[in-house]
């Protein structure tokens, strides 16, 4: 063992470790890393034994974006970190988290109508933070031009790798490469990976997100996956078969009309696709979730089932993403309009039972959530003016993986 403190061999060690109970293996991980590499490869910790993952809402308010962590049993916050951008301009996105990690994405638009994107991946829990370099020189000209693709954050289970996916921006138009950072790799450069998929492209209204090693994007009627490890293949599946609803002619689009969105349900890829109104003349609309079974069985491909519906306000609620649910519970989102000289616009952040869902009466998928607010997550009045994501978050005390 190079760096691991130690002289004993990595057989001596795992036997070990494996004689600590798992509760305090995992704390031994931050020793040093031949310590973490050998506990995370042969003798990691079960499923069981992990902390309950928390819920992180990105609350995004023009150049200041703040992170809030709830418990998953509490409506109040434990902690928030505030990310300005380095821009007076500009806006600081959450890419996604992964293992503690949080992906950012400083985006600012220059007068000229350019865009600059600066990545970072920073631990709130030590405050370290790495930035990663910028794409490189063609695929930044067309960052430029074109205002920034999507970013998604995502950690492979069996090489225990961290890595940033750049998905070109593009509205219907073809797609024949995206670039790959590896965090903690040889080599500390984008690298492009091929799309051999006919007919790739990139739906822009549709943020991606990576589960479980592989990253999913929607393109024209396909979802596409690369999958993160050593062979980084790129592959593509249908959609959920389930048409898009827009609002008839005359009518105003919401915010549940402009795309369907690719969500995590649980430790699955989801797929949010706004329905119809439950009824004429009612102003509720049911929202459909799709989740993606990868390993049906037999050798089956994966296949998608409805998992649940949503019944909620057809004007000024929606269900949440790129994390849809947290145990028990659905994420949900709600306008609330103060009137006032300032006429300011509220969110207000709910957690619903699923296991409230009731029978739709029609079939048996069709499993329908009263339209009932639940538990809100106290916010502060500042930060009920902003934009909100959620994502499922556990706090570690591990450093940010640094490139050679």
């Amino acid at each position: 063992m190079e760096d691991g403190g130690t002289c004993l061999p990595d057989d001596v060690l795992v036997q070990i470790f494996l004689l600590v109970p798992a509760r305090s293996r995992r704390p031994l991980r931050l020793v040093c890393k031949g310590w973490r590499d050998v506990i995370d490869e042969r003798a990691p910790p079960p499923e069981d034994a992990k902390p309950p993952a928390k819920i992180l809402v990105f609350i995004n308010k023009g150049r200041t974006s703040r992170a809030v962590v709830f418990d998953g049993g509490s409506r109040h916050r434990e902690r928030a970190r505030t990310y300005t951008s380095s821009s007076d301009g500009g806006r600081v996105r959450m890419v996604g988290t992964c293992n503690g990690l949080l992906c950012l994405h400083d985006h600012t638009t220059t007068y000229a109508g350019f865009s600059i994107s600066t990545i970072t991946v920073t631990n709130p829990v030590t405050g370290e933070t790495a930035a990663l370099p910028p794409v490189p020189r063609r695929w930044a000209w067309a960052q430029l031009a074109k205002a920034p693709g999507h970013y998604s954050f995502g950690f492979h289970p069996e090489t225990k790798l961290h890595k940033v996916v750049y998905i070109p921006r593009g509205h219907r138009w073809s797609l024949d490469a995206l670039q790959v950072f590896t965090l903690g790799g040889n080599k500390a450069a984008w690298r492009e990976v091929p799309v051999p998929v006919r007919g790739a492209c990139h739906d822009l209204l549709c943020e991606p997100v990576s589960i479980a090693g592989v990253t999913y994007w929607l393109a024209a009627g396909r979802v596409m996956s690369l999958d993160l490890g050593q062979d980084e293949r790129v592959a593509s599946l249908d959609a959920p078969p389930a048409k898009m609803v827009r609002p008839a002619p005359g009518q105003a689009e919401t915010v549940r009309d402009i795309s369907w969105r690719l969500t995590k349900v649980g430790a699955s890829l989801g797929a949010v696709v706004p329905g119809p109104p439950v009824a004429p003349g009612v102003s509720a609309g049911r929202v459909d979730v799709w989740v993606l079974d990868v390993d049906g069985g037999g050798g089956e491909p994966p296949q998608w089932s409805r998992r649940y519906s949503v019944v909620e306000s057809m004007w000024n609620s929606w269900v949440m993403a790129p994390q849809l649910t947290h145990g028990d519970y659905v994420l949900s989102a709600e306008y609330e309009w103060k009137f006032s000289p300032s006429q300011r616009k509220w969110t207000t952040l709910h957690r619903r039972e699923v296991g409230g869902l009731v029978d739709g009466g029609d079939d048996n998928w069709q499993r329908q959530l009263p339209r009932t607010k639940g538990a809100q997550l106290i916010m502060s009045k500042e930060e009920r003016e902003g934009e909100l994501t959620t994502f499922a978050y556990v706090e570690t005390q591990n450093p940010v993986p640094r490139s050679k």
